[in-house]
């Protein structure tokens, strides 16, 4: 299973800007993040999602979903990162910090902030990892009910 969706409506659940709450889950494990929506709607979190997941159907080995889009000054951008790898793909979450940038955050570049993944198991990185079968993704993806039974 795979999905990602916000939970919550807007609201001002943070001292420093308005948020909302999103969910992701990927085979069973199930992340509750915030939104941040000091820059962002969440039709814009929405539209990029779809767009990130769009990459993977089209072909592209990595995609990004934004989880907290702080402005192209913003100290830093989280997203959850993912590889399509064969049949499967690896999710883990991402942190691109403004002080590893040259220029300021381009949302345009996004996808070039991910690079060859890293197996957190394999590595024994403190962060979490998850997989998917790539079919799941796609349903979610195309709003597909999926296994159908």
């Amino acid at each position: 299973m795979f999905r990602i969706r916000v939970l919550s409506a807007p609201a001002a659940l943070a001292i420093d800007a308005p948020t909302a709450v999103g969910e992701l889950v990927v085979d069973g494990a199930r992340s509750v993040f915030p939104l941040d929506l000091s820059h962002w709607r969440v039709a814009d979190y929405q539209r990029q999602w779809r767009d990130g997941l769009g990459r993977l159907l089209r072909g592209a080995p990595s995609s990004v979903l934004m989880s907290a889009y702080r402005g192209p000054r913003g100290d830093a951008q989280l997203m959850w990162a993912l590889w399509r790898e064969n049949t499967s793909v690896y999710v883990q979450p991402h942190c691109v910090a403004a002080s590893d940038l040259a220029t300021p955050f381009d949302l345009e570049a996004a996808y070039a902030h991910v690079d060859v993944r890293v197996p957190a198991h394999d590595q024994a990185l403190p962060i979490a990892e998850w997989r998917v079968d790539v079919e799941h993704l796609f349903a979610s993806a195309l709003q597909i009910r999926w296994p159908f039974a």
